[in-house]
């Protein structure tokens, strides 16, 4: 099975790839009130960045956020897209471990970055015009 990547290319020209992990953790989705702690604690960096799926297509980046953690000494990040009736879906992520992890333990990484900020060093990356908000 070929690797399908997601690619975020910065206004700087850096480009992020993240491996796609849909069919995985499948189609399950996430309230949005997790998001609520990393908006209030200004945990929020805004970026001017572009995102194309892994058939190259153009996805708005304003539908989309990037939650930068770590977990012990490993430091890695997952796409996630907003607004999925009024919740969030993860889509894709740049961790070899998590990308490998069975679906309950994604979840149960995604769950842990949003809710306990302090202790993954979390940070939320937001387009300048994100349609990303506290629920």
């Amino acid at each position: 099975m070929s690797v399908r990547i997601w690619k975020l290319k910065k206004a700087d020209g850096s480009v992020s790839e993240f491996q796609d992990i849909r069919r995985k953790v499948g189609t399950q989705i996430h309230r949005a009130y997790l998001l609520n702690d990393a908006f209030a604690k200004n945990r929020i960096e805004k970026i001017i960045a572009s995102l194309r799926g892994p058939k190259d297509e153009f996805k708005d980046f304003d539908n989309f956020f990037v939650i930068s953690a770590s977990q012990g000494p490993q430091e890695f990040r997952i796409l996630v897209e907003a607004n999925v009736y009024e919740n969030l879906r993860i889509i894709a992520t740049d961790s070899e471990y998590i990308a490998a992890g069975d679906p309950d333990t994604i979840i149960e990484i995604f769950t842990a970055v949003l809710t306990e900020l302090e202790n993954h060093n979390t940070k939320l990356t937001v387009s300048e015009s994100t349609k990303v908000r506290p629920r």
